[in-house]
């Protein structure tokens, strides 16, 4: 995704609130009986003319919770970080 690390924490915060934390080289999200940690590895930036845009792999892996519950929270916490393009 083109973010920093920081810019896609603080959106995570934005959207989740307390149920976000720093862990292990990327963030927590705990929310009931579901555990999501997000891997943020920072890439090479992208050159496209004159502009240039960070480039951030993120690695997201369920560590608790039944399918439909991980699912589910995917979904909202991907609703909340979309970002606008075009």
């Amino acid at each position: 995704m083109s973010s920093t690390a920081g810019e896609f924490q603080r959106a995570m915060v934005k959207a989740i609130g307390d149920a976000v934390t720093e862990e292990g080289g990327g963030l927590l999200v705990v929310e009931g009986n579901v555990r999501l940690h997000f891997a943020l590895i920072s890439e090479t930036p992208q050159q496209v003319g004159a502009l240039q845009l960070c480039a951030l792999r993120v690695v997201i892996s369920a560590q608790a919770g039944d399918e439909e519950a991980v699912s589910s929270l995917l979904a909202r916490i991907d609703r909340a970080t979309q970002r606008g393009g075009g």
